[in-house]
């Protein structure tokens, strides 16, 4: 997770492309399953933004924080807080959405198979959405990592 997270991290900072950074988590991810490959891209960003949202709550108050802050070059960021407050929940909102649709995802992956007909075109048609899901979660996962934690 660690080596993920570091190269994810390492692009985020270089401002590397949306899609292409997508598609290389895909393939870094290619022997997982697309529920896998959501959570444990999920898991790297939680990482990254617990660390960030920790410092934000004792930077104040902790001198480690506050160095810390100070190394990940946060200190103008969690010096002005207000002006942010709208960023930082519509943040929370998207984060609790990545949630909701992995939490989907991961639970229409666990149906018992006795309940429901392999044959059914709904569960086909909802099969070939799970892709499309995982690929646009983590794109926004991406995209906050690019446009917000790396900033």
């Amino acid at each position: 997770m660690d080596i993920f997270n570091y190269q994810l991290s390492y692009k985020a900072y270089r401002g590397s492309d949306a899609h292409a950074t997508t598609t290389a988590i895909f393939n870094f991810l290619s022997s997982y399953t697309w529920d896998a490959k959501l959570v444990i891209s999920l898991s790297a960003f939680a990482l990254n933004y617990g660390e960030l949202w920790l410092l934000a709550q004792i930077y104040s108050t902790n001198q480690l924080a506050k160095s810390m802050a100070i190394l990940k070059q946060l200190p103008s960021l969690l010096e002005h807080t207000a002006p942010l407050k709208p960023r930082f929940d519509a943040l929370n909102t998207l984060i609790r959405t990545m949630m909701d649709v992995t939490r989907c995802v991961v639970e229409f992956k666990e149906l018992p198979s006795m309940y429901i007909s392999q044959d059914a075109p709904v569960l086909a048609i909802a099969f070939n959405l799970i892709p499309t899901a995982v690929y646009w979660t983590i794109r926004a996962w991406w995209l906050v990592q690019l446009k917000f934690l790396a900033s």
